[in-house]
């Protein structure tokens, strides 16, 4: 009998040329940054309200939680989400009407072009659900026996723990509506959703914890106060992302009746996609594709072992109130990092992984020169953390957190964090043009090198926190080794291909000339600050602190004054194209 195929719209346009392509990435670094600033605004001010309620055990215990949520995640569904980005428009099947409209909906997968692209992407969309549901009740119900029999007994736990695996079937529930939109490019509408999900949730988690303090709910769980309070405070996390997630997939939903779904531009079921020369061709996944697939997703595991590794490490050589003070330095400390870096870096795989699925020369260097500009601006940005976060953080996080903190060693710790960051940020756009630009057996080969880099993230840490004593020190100490060996070996790639990309007569290297004399300057500027300052501990010498931060700036500006004006030249003529 045969399947039932939907009438495939033949007006939704994707991206095409490099000008397009590069014009909506930068329109949608900017859109996520500004979701993120928004959402990073509102999650700062409830948990920075949180904070006061709130002991380190709490935040210890919801750190480990959401640890869980977002590990899960992770394995379910972000091999997908890079390898669907390389499914290869084809425009050569296409007639010159059909170009100049960027009509782009139909590609060559499997050499057949009269493929899909969007029911290729929503095929591969249901995966992470069959990967998402054996593996979270696995992981659920694995730490749930193995925690801490006082976590157990706290009041609501067990509901909190099924709420928690709840809030990640709605969330991979989602897949299918968000490889679409990330394939369109559509960074309005995932900013857009996302920022009223997570403003939803952190208001019904602040709202719950808030209500029982304030004897709002009157819910007597235990004799003792504390242990109640604890009970909620984690129940409220659980009930936060639950919302979250089915905030988000609401939103998806109701875009999709709304744009896809009357036009029927895809099927949310599993389709058959028939070839052209038979039945025996037809499948569900392209075979391409899911060979790719299968690379990243062995990359990611140790990837997700190395990012998430500190977790890990601290669940296992940390006491509970360590945890809670190095969940609080993530969420403060990577503040600039999540609501700058992050978008940067995602918006930067996107733009790639779609240009370079032509891979003319044309593409592989304008990818190659938006990865230099984005280098030399994170180099810089780092330079001004390196210089003045150690000396400024510990005084501006200390009217951020409440007396509950004061006794702990955050302030000092996360002055060593501050050196933590540029590591961090590098690594992240240089990984996004690895993933972007190598094939299966580069990406396979650099899997085997995460493997070693992941032991020697293991040893150091374990030497460094165990046996050196160091606690979270050791932990950040042991970060930043396991970064630099992640940024080598991207950086060795990317010269390499710069060189190949150049015919050998040019170094990515030579990009950089500029930062010796602003490195030599800024080191003058560190130690005049070490000397007469020191550790800013008043308002009159944090300010001082900005002055010098503001020259060393107009500094920068000056040196690179050239490729600015290159850069906004560019954009001008990009959008006087479009136009």
């Amino acid at each position: 009998m045969d399947e039932k195929k939907p009438k495939y719209a033949t007006h939704r346009r994707l991206p095409s040329t490099s000008e397009q392509i590069l014009e909506k990435s930068t329109k949608g670094a900017t859109i996520l940054m500004l979701g993120q600033f928004f959402t990073k605004i509102i999650t700062f001010i409830l948990n920075n309200l949180l904070v006061r309620f709130l002991s380190p055990r709490i935040f210890g215990i919801t750190s480990f939680l959401e640890f869980i949520h977002s590990t899960v995640l992770f394995f379910s569904r972000e091999a997908i989400r890079l390898s669907t980005l390389r499914i290869a428009q084809s425009d050569d099947d296409l007639d010159e009407n059909e170009k100049s409209h960027n009509d782009i909906h139909i590609t060559k997968v499997d050499s057949h072009p009269n493929v899909n692209v969007l029911q290729v992407a929503v095929n591969f969309a249901h995966v992470p659900l069959y990967i998402g549901i054996p593996l979270s009740l696995v992981l659920t119900t694995w730490q749930y026996r193995n925690i801490n029999d006082y976590f157990v007994s706290l009041p609501f736990f067990t509901w909190s723990i099924f709420l928690i695996w709840c809030s990640i079937i709605v969330e991979l529930l989602c897949e299918p509506f968000f490889v679409v939109n990330q394939l369109m490019l559509n960074y309005a509408t995932r900013s857009r959703f996302e920022t009223i999900s997570v403003t939803i949730g952190c208001l019904v988690n602040f709202i719950v914890v808030y209500s029982f303090d304030q004897k709002w709910i009157n819910i007597v769980v235990d004799s003792d106060e504390e242990i109640s309070k604890e009970g909620i405070a984690i129940l409220a996390f659980a009930l936060g992302k639950f919302f979250y997630s089915i905030c988000l997939l609401s939103c998806y939903f109701y875009d999709y009746l709304k744009k896809f779904a009357p036009r029927r531009s895809f099927n949310l079921s599993l389709t058959k996609i028939k070839g052209l020369n038979s039945s025996k061709d037809s499948h569900y996944f392209d075979s391409k594709i899911l060979e790719h697939f299968k690379k990243v997703y062995f990359q990611l595991c140790f990837k997700h072992l190395l990012t998430e590794g500190d977790k890990l490490i601290i669940n296992s050589l940390c006491t509970v109130e360590e945890q809670g003070i190095y969940s609080l330095l993530s969420n403060y400390g990577s503040l600039v990092t999540r609501l700058l870096f992050a978008p940067i870096e995602e918006s930067l795989r996107l733009f790639l992984a779609r240009l370079l699925t032509n891979q003319k020369t044309k593409n592989l260097k304008l990818s190659m020169d938006v990865l230099v500009n984005l280098t030399r601006f994170y180099l810089y940005l780092s330079l001004m953390i390196i210089v003045f976060g150690p000396t400024n953080s510990s005084f501006l996080l200390q009217f951020l957190i409440g007396s509950k903190w004061s006794t702990t060693s955050v302030l000092d710790t996360i002055r060593v964090y501050c050196f933590y960051l540029p590591f961090l940020s590098l690594n992240g756009i240089f990984e996004a043009f690895f993933q972007s630009v190598a094939t299966g057996d580069q990406i396979l080969r650099h899997s085997y090198f995460m493997m070693v880099f992941s032991g020697i993230f293991l040893l150091t840490s374990w030497v460094l926190i165990d046996s050196l004593k160091l606690s979270i020190n050791g932990l950040i100490i042991s970060n930043i080794l396991n970064m630099i060996l992640r940024i080598t070996y991207c950086g060795i790639f990317i010269i390499k291909f710069y060189k190949k990309l150049h015919n050998n007569k040019a170094s990515f290297l030579f990009n950089f000339q500029n930062l010796r004399m602003i490195t030599f300057v800024a080191l003058i500027m560190s130690a005049i600050n070490w000397l007469f300052i020191g550790y800013v501990k008043n308002f009159k010498q944090l300010s001082m602190n900005i002055v010098l931060a503001v020259v060393l700036l107009l500094l920068i500006l000056h040196q690179e004054k050239m490729a600015i004006r290159q850069f906004l030249g560019r954009n001008k003529v990009g959008e006087s194209k479009n136009t």
